[in-house]
């Protein structure tokens, strides 16, 4: 079958560049609409997931399937987004539970699964908005997989010792050996990706190119040593819970892996995860003297916990899956693993909420993508990832206005009830609320220290008190229509407001007017003269 993988790379490729152009982006797709919702993902990305990793699991690909989970539970939940008339704020909220309910039921753990959904989205940041419907989601999932009968692999830690602090610290030696290897197969990953898109223009030849390379060493080297390496690798997992593997096993099953998913072919990046790293903690039993079982266990869960930066979810996988006892050296490992794989990871377009190291807090809010393009870029062309809306590359914000509001801080929102009337509610307040509500992207209330809105006097903020006309502006990005639908639900309250609403052209305009200040405030950092530290006068 594995001769076939080529040509079945090419019938993988021409379905999504027929089909599926618009879904190709997969797992970092449905996390990109989480994080700025615009349209409702393509129901066709269920069948064309699924079609494509059986064609890949099939012939050999080294893959896995909770990517297919994960994509059909979000693409499948999202169809309920409109005819339910869900606001962008909930139609997130749908997602991660799609996303829970596929990954709790393909692995059977449901209590992992939901806090995958909260947690896979920043590193640093769980949204406890949607925590009941991503448990209930993950549990449903789970129950309905095991009413149709299916069974999920049974791994078992046969020895725990008592927790001890040798035990502690050679956890956290096993944990950043774990986290590095993570971080190691995400950049290879992303790199063989980007390496075939570069010399491989045509898409539907990448996954031929990446099926050719793993036949030719399946058969160049020997399918007696090499058909362990190839397609889902259970048989070799297990192993690793009872037998000493070769301790070269895991980085075979990265190279293999990043060939198969980095030239184009379906499937999931976990399941060859629990291979890397159980295989890895049966090499580690060589030098690190505890059980052989016990540390495959934990590289299972914490080789994923680095890579996919979760390592709560991956800690509570490993109680489901091992128990309690197992579970508590699994946590040192994931917590350290995490650690130590850095911001990098399996899912592009998963965003830096909390910046795991102190030096690199400028990174938060970006993306894991966005990072990796600015750290090697030079440091004189960042400007030139910004494009016109002054985003860094590969953040699509074409669809946001921008729409800007102009009152005095003293206003207040128009009372609809007697109460209102004796506890009046300042209106900028007022306002931040509904965006929210409404599911607008941004939002910032600007406070200024002097200026005048139309026919009103000078006003500057000098005193204690600021002065009541002293202007505000606040200023909303988001989809146009939900700026539209934000306007019209709170017309009464803007009677008084005066509103500038900036898309398409003026917003391209309003961009690179921004771009020109910041370009000079650069030039201004790099002027020698304007670095210098004054000199102190005798």
């Amino acid at each position: 079958m594995i001769l076939l993988l080529a040509p079945a790379g090419w019938l993988v490729g021409l379905l999504y560049k027929e089909f599926g152009s618009t879904v190709e982006g997969g797992n970092n797709l449905i996390l990109e609409e989480i994080h700025d919702p615009t349209s409702t993902i393509p129901i066709r990305m269920t069948p064309l997931v699924l079609l494509g990793t059986i064609v890949t699991h099939f012939f050999g690909g080294s893959a896995g399937r909770e990517g297919t989970a994960i994509q059909m539970g979000a693409s499948l939940a999202d169809q309920l987004a409109r005819p339910f008339r869900m606001t962008p704020h909930d139609r997130r909220i749908l997602l991660m539970a799609g996303i829970s309910a596929g990954f709790g039921s393909v692995f059977g753990t449901p209590l992992a699964g939901a806090i995958f959904g909260l947690e896979v989205l920043a590193i640093g940041k769980l949204s406890y908005e949607a925590i009941t419907p991503c448990i209930l989601s993950a549990f449903i999932g789970d129950i309905v997989t095991h009413a149709w009968g299916i069974h999920h692999a049974v791994y078992q830690v046969m020895d725990v010792p008592k927790m001890s602090v040798r035990g502690v610290a050679y956890s956290i030696l096993a944990g950043v050996a774990f986290g590095i290897i993570g971080m190691t197969f995400a950049k290879l990953t992303h790199l063989v990706s980007h390496t075939a898109r570069k010399f491989i223009a045509n898409p539907t030849l990448r996954p031929v190119a990446g099926g050719l390379i793993v036949t030719v060493a399946v058969f160049g080297i020997g399918t007696s040593r090499t058909l362990k390496y190839i397609g889902l690798g259970l048989p070799t997992i297990s192993a690793a819970f009872m037998v000493k593997l070769p301790f070269y096993d895991f980085a075979a099953k990265i190279l293999f892996t990043a060939v198969t998913l980095g030239t184009g072919f379906k499937g999931g990046e976990v399941t060859p995860l629990f291979y890397i790293g159980s295989t890895l903690g049966n090499a580690l039993s060589h030098v690190l003297p505890l059980p052989s079982s016990l540390l495959a266990g934990m590289g299972f869960v914490a080789v994923f916990a680095g890579a996919a930066n979760t390592p709560i979810a991956s800690t509570l996988m490993a109680v489901e899956l091992f128990g309690a006892e197992a579970g508590a050296y699994a946590a040192i490992a994931c917590v350290i693993s995490y650690l130590f794989s850095g911001h990098a990871g399996i899912y592009q377009a998963q965003r830096v909420g909390r910046s795991k190291n102190l030096k690199n807090v400028a990174e938060e809010g970006l993306s894991i993508g966005s990072v990796a393009t600015l750290r090697i870029a030079p440091e004189e062309n960042l400007l030139d990832n910004l494009n016109i809306y002054g985003f860094f590359g590969g953040m699509q914000m074409e669809h946001l206005g921008v729409l800007r509001m102009y009152f005095s801080a003293s206003e207040m929102r128009r009372p609809d009830s007697w109460w209102k009337r004796i506890a009046p509610q300042a209106l900028g307040a007022f306002l931040l609320k509904q965006a929210k509500d409404h599911g607008i992207e941004q939002a910032l209330l600007h406070r200024v220290i002097g200026g005048y809105l139309k026919g009103q006097e000078l006003a500057m903020d000098t005193g204690e008190i600021p002065p009541a006309r002293l202007p505000q502006c606040l200023e909303l990005v988001g989809d146009k229509e939900d700026l539209e639908s934000f306007v019209k639900h709170n017309r009464d309250h803007l009677a008084k407001v005066r509103v500038v609403f900036l898309y398409g052209r003026e917003a391209e305009i309003e961009a690179a007017i921004e771009r020109q200040e910041l370009e000079e405030a650069l030039e201004m950092e790099r002027d020698e003269s304007f670095n210098a530290k004054p000199r102190a006068e005798g």
